[in-house]
């Protein structure tokens, strides 16, 4: 039968939606748009599924006794509402049942209907189209019969009094699978949730991915083919709403008040699961022995509370994180004694930061926090909220001695009715900035605007960075993967990635190094000795006079549209040609105080060395700033809301395709392994890739 993974290697030419994962948890949004069908937004539709009424026959007997005459339009019809996650009814239908002869393998669609399907169950083939449907591989003894929807409005649906409801009919499932077929993954969704089947619903509420989708259309299919199964499925009599806070605004109230709660840090670390590999300080050597640092860490207290930490949210996957901060001291390992000085200051207070993951890909990982509240006002805004309790009971009266648990798995994720900014050039901008600063961080590895050489040198012996942070090196638990994923010791699970690229270049992955990018496309040299430097790198530009160039290129090097847009960038920079672009991100960012020495540069000025160093990490802090502010208020919150719910935002007209067919239409885009199993979203000029990765977690706390 015709399937998502179809020869075009697309779903259909449709805007899609997604079912969030627990779709009974998110609340109703504050107002339902009405549209037609196909559209962005979905319209308000009533199926009505006709049945002969000659005693109940069903479709299959019906189409096998019918076999020869004419098409027959039954006129016994059934309602149901498609609702979405949130329980509001979206769409309505009516469907009249035709049954049909298999040699007519072509039907048109009438202008009374909006959309039709194909079934029949002894060829296994399901086919919807919102047009014309042509069907192939049907034999004489097939049953055939077509579904025809009709859209109407809600108030003509409510004056159906005598027309019976129809919700767990299988015609639903249908409806479902026709418009997976299609690619309208939003619409089979919603029919799913609309079919009150719970089973079917949890397990593929999710699905993005090439493998999920698989998933999704077979059970589908197994249930259309082989109803029986269904016997065994859990059914609702309606679609239940959390209408709690969500987590994601919980999660934000906590960041404003985090000055006013304190956490039991024991009960976190015993209730915590990792979802990264643990690391342990040191080095391996070369047979696989663990070189402890020569310096340890030791906590200045066993305090029982700690500080509730800063909440960050991750960049390309729906994941947040809970930064911890603990004072430590340094400590000698092989004496014992504590080290107070290094580099000419006092380091007998440092701290220790690590992450704890609330939610990992869009799921709760952290289900509760015992905590202490120290503000009335922030205790009676949680209290109002319904998060914190005491002994199973909510809370009541404000007391700063009591410990309170403040329950995070029994919240939705996100608001159903979330909306986001427009993404229009937003990739763009992010990789022109990306690419600036990737140049400034290569001048400053080993630079620093307030510590010399000698400085830097004795902080990095005693393990200490240029921010004057703990700073050992690390290494896996394991010395091989294999043995601990054989012992138990090591569990890996399937973390779906999500970015945001342009129709020319998939996401900011694909761009290059500044190092690495620099040798590949410029040669430079040496403007006292006219020597010509064999590697190059930026951080030499701070001590010798080096003129770049254009390298001369092979023909087997294949120049791509990353090529383009770095080289931009970078011969602004050099000062071999002026695109203005250097100095658009640096208006635009708020680092023009950097022009001024770019451009004596550019004349061949010399600058001083410290001037420059201080200029460049100026800078390059307001590159960083502007960008985190950016994936803070536009790219972070849609990355969530997409892997918490797997939804796309019912205002973006986003078409769901494969790699082969996205690749198809824009031949300068690149699929690494991992990519080519994902889905991809064509929203304006950009493109939002969902695709899945293989992590490995410890499975010990």
């Amino acid at each position: 039968m015709g399937g998502w993974l179809g020869e075009m290697g697309r779903w259909g030419d449709g805007e899609m939606n997604f079912l969030p994962s627990a779709f009974c948890l998110l609340p109703p949004p504050s107002s339902l748009m009405v549209g037609k069908w196909g559209d962005a937004i979905l319209g308000t539709y009533v199926l009505c599924m006709v049945r002969q009424m000659t005693g109940g026959t069903t479709p299959d007997n019906r189409a096998k006794s019918e076999r020869g005459s004419n098409p027959v339009l039954s006129n016994t019809r059934g309602k149901f509402t498609l609702y979405n996650v949130a329980g509001l009814g979206k769409a309505y239908y009516l469907v009249d049942t035709k049954v049909v002869n298999y040699a007519m393998v072509e039907e048109s669609l009438e202008k009374a209907y909006d959309y039709q399907v194909f079934l029949s169950k002894s060829a296994k083939i399901i086919k919807g189209s919102s047009g014309s449907l042509k069907v192939l591989g049907v034999e004489a003894e097939d049953d055939c019969l077509f579904y025809k929807y009709q859209q109407i409005t809600k108030e003509i649906y409510d004056k159906l009094i005598s027309v019976p409801v129809v919700q767990t009919d299988l015609s639903v499932l249908v409806f479902a699978r026709a418009n997976l077929d299609q690619g309208y993954l939003n619409t089979a969704k919603y029919a799913l949730v609309s079919s009150f089947d719970t089973t079917l619903t949890e397990k593929h509420a999710k699905a993005l991915t090439n493998v999920e989708i698989t998933e999704f259309a077979r059970d589908l299919e197994e249930a259309i083919f082989e109803p029986a199964i269904l016997d065994n499925h859990v059914f609702l009599n309606g679609i239940e709403v959390n209408k709690k806070i969500s987590l994601w605004s919980l999660i934000k109230l906590l960041e404003e008040d985090k000055s006013n709660i304190i956490i039991n840090f024991k009960h976190l670390r015993d209730n915590y699961q990792r979802q990264s590999a643990k690391r342990i300080e040191g080095t391996r050597d070369k047979d696989g022995k663990v070189i402890k640092p020569q310096l340890k860490t030791e906590h200045l207290d066993d305090a029982e509370y700690v500080q509730m930490g800063s909440v960050a949210v991750n960049h390309n996957t729906a994941t947040i994180n809970m930064l911890i901060t603990k004072k430590v001291k340094l400590v000698d390992t092989e004496r014992g004694n504590q080290i107070s000085e290094v580099a000419g200051m006092v380091v007998t207070e440092l701290n220790k930061f690590r992450n704890y993951t609330i939610v990992s890909d869009g799921e709760v990982n952290l289900k509760s926090l015992k905590v202490k509240i120290s503000s009335k006002k922030v205790f009676e805004l949680l209290k109002s909220k319904g998060v914190i309790t005491k002994n199973s009971s909510p809370a009541e009266e404000f007391d700063f001695r009591v410990e309170w648990d403040l329950r995070l798995d029994n919240l939705p994720l996100v608001d159903f009715d979330s909306s986001f900014g427009s993404i229009e050039g937003l990739f763009k901008e992010l990789a022109a900035i990306k690419i600036l600063s990737s140049i400034l961080s290569a001048h400053l590895q080993q630079e620093s605007a307030v510590y010399i050489h000698e400085q830097l040198e004795e902080m990095q012996k005693n393990y200490l960075s240029k921010s004057v942070y703990i700073n050992f090196p690390t290494t896996t638990e394991y010395s091989d993967l294999e043995e601990a994923i054989a012992s138990g010791n090591i569990n890996s699970r399937i973390v779906r990635k999500i970015d945001i690229g342009s129709k020319e270049i998939l996401n900011l992955g694909k761009l290059y190094s500044a190092n690495k990018f620099l040798n590949r496309l410029y040669e430079g040299y040496n403007q006292d000795t006219g020597e010509q430097l064999e590697k190059l790198s930026f951080d030499i530009t701070l001590n010798e006079n080096i003129i770049f160039g254009h390298k001369y290129l092979s023909s087997r090097l294949k120049l791509t549209k990353v090529d383009e847009l770095m080289r931009q960038i970078f011969d602004n920079f050099l000062g071999i040609e002026d695109h203005s672009t250097v100095v658009a991100i640096l208006l635009k960012t708020g680092a023009e105080a950097l022009l001024p020495i770019l451009q004596a540069r550019w004349r061949g000025e010399d600058i001083v060395r410290e001037e420059l160093v201080a200029a460049f990490l100026t800078a390059n802090n307001k590159l960083k700033e502007y960008t985190e502010k950016i994936y803070r208020e536009k790219v972070s919150p849609l990355v969530f809301y997409i892997g918490a719910t797997g939804l796309i935002s019912d205002h973006m007209d986003g078409i769901a395709e494969t790699a082969e067919a996205i690749g198809a239409k824009y031949g300068d885009l690149q699929f690494s392994k991992h990519e080519r199993q994902g889905t991809f979203f064509e929203v304006g000029d950009s493109i939002i890739s969902v695709y899945p990765k293989k992590e490995y977690y410890s499975t010990t706390v």
